[in-house]
């Protein structure tokens, strides 16, 4: 099974910045900042966590589609790998981009639909095991 690791470099407006490895390019990740633990507006605690497909079912209507669902997240449910840019997109989620921009004002990652496309190629409709440190 596949190991991807996201090493979370800081948290700044609001957001937390990471980077994720394990594919054939290293991606970035937006998530909120740590909020206790609270469902949709905080990051989740760092660990290791299975992650199985999410929406990949042909005629399934799912609000985001083909992406990765983290499972037994501790208090958590609907934790997923997705796209999106800032923090206004995250919904406690964590996000997965092809570059990265920190300013005084704002945390956010670029080329989202692009990153989820290339974890789609080298992924698939699999499962995967996710470490976050």
């Amino acid at each position: 099974m596949r190991q991807l690791n996201l090493r979370r470099l800081h948290t700044a407006n609001g957001a937390t910045v990471g980077v994720l490895s394990g594919l054939s390019r290293t991606l970035y990740t937006l998530e909120e900042a740590w909020r206790e633990n609270q469902p949709k507006v905080s990051s989740i605690p760092a660990g290791t966590y299975q992650c199985v497909p999410h929406g990949w079912e042909t005629g399934t209507a799912v609000s985001k589609p083909k992406v990765w669902q983290l499972l037994n997240v501790p208090g958590r449910s609907s934790i997923l790998i997705h796209i999106g840019n800032t923090t206004k997109d995250t919904e406690g989620c964590i996000l997965a981009g092809m570059g990265l921009m920190v300013t005084q004002n704002l945390s956010s990652i670029s080329d989202s639909r692009m990153a989820i496309e290339l974890m789609r190629r080298e992924i698939g409709e699999n499962a995967f095991t996710l470490t976050i440190e």
